[in-house]
């Protein structure tokens, strides 16, 4: 197998990873071997039905309390995520939340586990 390296700026870096986690790949490389090859990563997982439950699950939400990506989900469907997928989510969703203008929450702290603490704010 060869390698192959292309240097990216700053930002053509954060526009491509953007591109790719909003496509449901979760890494550059990825993405590209998709773009090139329409090679996709083998994953059971379809990120836009996990993105729309989150969504709603938000939308639902009463509580000004912190959640976890986590806590959005039923316990068995959260089970049967591998731990990539799992990060993968969670990685598409910080980044959402950090572009703006797409959910009513932000981003508040990590615990020891380095899961990513979110809270709704006043619409």
């Amino acid at each position: 197998m060869k390698t192959v390296r292309l240097n990216l700026s700053e930002t053509e870096y954060s526009n491509v990873y953007d591109l790719a986690l909003e496509k449901g790949f979760a890494s550059i490389p990825e993405y590209l071997r998709y773009l090139l090859f329409n090679e996709k990563p083998e994953t059971l997982v379809d990120f836009e039905e996990l993105i729309a439950i989150f969504e709603s699950a938000i939308k639902t939400r009463k509580d000004n309390n912190e959640f976890r990506v986590r806590d959005c989900y039923d316990k068995q469907m959260w089970s049967n995520i591998g731990i990539t997928e799992r990060r993968t989510l969670g990685r598409m969703i910080i980044r959402k939340v950090e572009k703006g203008g797409w959910l009513p929450i932000v981003a508040t702290s990590k615990d020891s586990g380095n899961a990513q603490w979110y809270m709704k704010r006043g619409e």
